[in-house]
């Protein structure tokens, strides 16, 4: 990685994709859309008070170094600008872990396993009749991703505005409506990155799924089943990952008459957008994987094995996006 020098003359540094060298050699390119982003830019640099007059607030800004360009897809631009005409719109969706306990004890949501914040899936293939991954992993008291369909356990996440401790716009229907929906700022479906080395899939919520809570008692009101994703051609630009489409459903959860009550159950403090959930599939017959990507350690005194990876999520119609990290465990 380098930056190039942007305090002079405006450069314009562009190199072509793998993909794109490949269509070029085949006499096939054209370019047909393009895509803007602001990776590098730190807006606190805007000084209304500079000395020099208005001229000079963006100075630094303009002439903050930039990346040199990236061949690799996705590589230079993560946060991508998105283009809108709404002028009342401070803030962007954000996409937020939820485990709240309210929430974790009255749907199949679970906690982090406490300070590795880590969510663990449990690998059953070295189980016994007499110790299985699972009584140890419980026992210890780890939350755990179980396998299967239905109400398995999963990590629920939610997106929205996420307005800090000023809470303006507060999290209302109204807002939802005049700030998100109407600026196509609500994800219906997200995209979910695996690593094909040690899943084969992931869970997401059914379409079916609510997740609201009441207005006058603030008590949560939540239905969350999963379904499996389907499988979509999306690249995310690193090596040995796949995309799987999940479904978001709207997050019903609003300001109620007490104030700040609706955090119970929401960690957007702001207009809230989606709910959507994952829960990853372990490959079947993962064994040397642990050796060459993982490592040992104990639960509970039990001697297990684990592998490290992380699961991203990022919005199909919003910039929203999440890392998940996932700990896969099984008997040593």
């Amino acid at each position: 990685m380098a930056f190039l020098d942007n305090s002079g003359d405006i450069i314009l540094d562009a190199v072509l994709t793998e993909t794109g060298r490949r269509r070029m050699a085949q006499g096939d390119f054209k370019i047909t859309k393009f895509a803007l982003g602001d990776d590098e830019i730190d807006y606190s640099l805007y000084n209304k008070n500079h000395p020099s007059g208005s001229a000079y607030y963006d100075l630094e800004i303009l002439q903050t170094p930039v990346f040199e360009a990236f061949t690799q897809v996705n590589a230079g631009i993560n946060y991508g600008l998105l283009p809108t005409s709404a002028t009342d719109l401070l803030y962007l969706p954000v996409a937020k872990i939820n485990e709240l306990a309210g929430v974790t004890s009255e749907t199949n949501a679970i906690a982090s396993s406490g300070s590795s914040g880590l969510f663990i899936v449990a690998d059953t293939a070295n189980d016994t009749t007499s110790t299985t991954i699972n009584s140890v992993l419980q026992g210890a008291g780890v939350s755990r991703i179980n396998q299967g369909s239905g109400t398995q356990n999963f990590v629920l996440f939610e997106t929205g505005l996420d307005t800090g401790a000023s809470s303006t716009p507060v999290g209302s229907d109204a807002n939802r409506q005049s700030l998100l929906v109407a600026n196509n700022l609500v994800d219906t479906r997200f995209l979910a990155f695996y690593d094909t080395r040690f899943f084969t899939g992931i869970y997401g919520l059914t379409a079916t799924s609510t997740f609201a809570n009441d207005g006058t008692s603030n008590a949560l009101n939540a239905s969350l089943t999963l379904g499996l994703g389907t499988g979509a051609s999306f690249t995310s630009g690193l090596e040995n990952y796949n995309a799987f489409l999940i479904n978001g459903v709207k997050d019903a959860i609003i300001q109620t008459t007490s104030p700040n009550t609706e955090t119970d159950f929401s960690v957007i403090n702001g207009p809230r957008g989606s709910v959507g959930a994952v829960a990853p599939v372990i490959k079947s017959g993962l064994d040397a994987e642990y050796t060459l990507y993982g490592g040992t350690t104990t639960v509970g005194g039990t001697s297990v094995q684990f592998i490290d990876t992380t699961i991203y999520v990022q919005g199909v119609s919003s910039p929203a996006q999440i890392q998940i990290p996932i700990r896969i465990m099984r008997l040593a």
